[in-house]
């Protein structure tokens, strides 16, 4: 059996970079599985996963918390918010297909857009909860 947090993961990046109107605003498929170094924004990056036991009766069962940051290529809130939405649009209730597993639902729970530290750059802060299954 394959990794949930793995699964999950690979389902979400494969599901923002079909995602057009996400990949439109990045100028490309800069999604990423962790924040790029040396990398020029705007991107999407994978900064958090944690993993919850979720399991009911004789089910085993897995609540994830993902979180990504999105990073725009200049100091625009607007172009964080419109990232963090476009982001929401392609991942909220997808129906994702997971290696091994099965995605029971896929929220988003919270987000923020901030300027970034040190930088002329804004960022969208998106945290979203899912709960898996394995594939029986």
């Amino acid at each position: 059996m394959s990794d949930p947090a793995f699964a999950l993961t690979r389902a979400l990046r494969e599901a923002l970079l079909a995602h057009a109107p996400l990949t439109t605003l990045l100028g490309g498929a800069h999604v990423f599985d962790e924040r790029p170094r040396g990398a020029n924004p705007p991107y999407v990056a994978f900064v958090a996963h944690e993993v919850r036991d979720w399991s009911v009766q004789q089910q085993k069962a897995h609540e994830h918390f993902v979180t990504l940051e999105a990073m725009t290529a200049r100091r625009s809130r607007a172009d964080a918010q419109a990232q963090a939405s476009a982001i929401e649009a392609a991942l909220e209730d997808a129906a994702l297909t997971l290696d091994g597993h099965t995605l029971v639902n896929l929220r988003l729970i919270f987000w923020s857009v901030a300027r970034m530290k040190n930088t002329d750059h804004y960022g969208a802060t998106l945290r979203f909860r899912a709960a898996t299954e394995p594939t029986i």
